[in-house]
């Protein structure tokens, strides 16, 4: 578990480890140089539960922190997790299971509910399940087929191919996999076992730039060594959203969308509050406040498309 400045999330996240009906594990917790209360957060759990492991050390990047860990790991399954999500208490169990059941293969995921910064569910991450559709897509330069933070991994193949690659962070995990896909079987669980945390701190537009940049180098990368001629289309860029408003704007929409509408209705408020002077905003928050009804009433439906306002 990497960590960097996440002391709003870091209790919450080791906490859904330490609940893990799975218990025969070690929580390596890498600090990249925070400069909050994480180190004395991750310090306080490693204290409760020796199973937990603090690694301290200067500001170096993720892919230096997620290398140090699989140096570091004693087990030959390496479970990925991020300081700000929570992972649900099955989730060892069930890929700890699938992989001693499946030889060939060298990592699993799962579906995610994509929540947002208070922990309320936005709407679901679902992914593809077989090693076809998830190569496939990510050789078509598609992002999204497996989830970082809900993977399992076989910690001899992920070494052997190297481990991360040095000067992919932010696509760090897409060149993995593309790479482990080369040596062996990728799968996704069904089951939703991660609640994958939005914020605005993990969203900025610099990171999306340099994101899409590094994942199209690693995509280069993955063609030539299969010996593919040529390279897919670029895949169409999504921007970062340009403020918090236009973030918080996103969430509520999609939350309605996806029939969450307790959290649409709590986003929808913030914005309100923020400026209540503008009719589609109480447009939008009338009809989270509706709900399943909002959804038969065609004439409110300019709150499912255009910008925020």
């Amino acid at each position: 578990m990497p960590v960097y400045n996440c002391e709003r999330y870091l209790s919450e996240a080791i906490g859904s480890m330490v609940q893990q009906s799975f218990t025969d594990f070690e929580l390596l917790v890498l600090d990249d140089g925070s400069v909050d209360r994480s180190v004395e957060i991750a310090r306080q759990a490693a204290e409760r539960d020796t199973r937990i492991t603090l690694v301290k050390g200067p500001h170096r990047g993720v892919v230096s922190c997620r290398n140090a860990g699989l140096d570091m790991a004693k087990g030959d399954l390496i479970a990925m997790m991020d300081a700000d999500d929570i992972a649900l208490p099955d989730r060892f169990a069930r890929q700890v299971h699938f992989l001693d059941a499946n030889s060939e293969y060298c990592l699993v995921g799962s579906r995610a509910i994509r929540v947002d910064s208070d922990g309320s569910p936005v709407s679901c991450w679902n992914v593809p399940e077989t090693h076809a559709e998830i190569d496939g897509r990510h050789m078509r330069g598609e992002s999204g087929a497996i989830i970082n933070p809900s993977i399992m991994m076989r910690r001899e193949v992920v070494l052997r191919i190297g481990g991360y690659r040095a000067g992919f962070d932010s696509a760090e995990d897409y060149d993995l996999f593309l790479r482990l896909a080369e040596v062996g079987r990728l799968s996704n669980l069904p089951a939703v076992l991660l609640h994958y945390r939005l914020h605005a701190k993990s969203l900025t537009f610099a990171r999306a730039e340099t994101q899409g940049r590094l994942a199209r180098l690693a995509l280069q990368d993955a063609w030539t060594r299969r010996g593919k001629a040529g390279l897919p289309p670029a895949a169409r860029n999504i921007p970062a959203p340009a403020s918090t408003e236009q973030l918080t704007w996103d969430w509520a929409r999609t939350a309605f969308a996806a029939g969450n509408f307790g959290t649409a209705r709590k986003q929808a408020f913030r914005l309100l509050r923020q400026r209540p002077l503008k009719l589609k905003r109480w447009v939008f928050f009338i009809a989270a406040c509706l709900g399943p009804l909002a959804l038969q009433i065609r004439r409110i439906c300019p709150y499912r498309v255009g910008p925020i306002s």
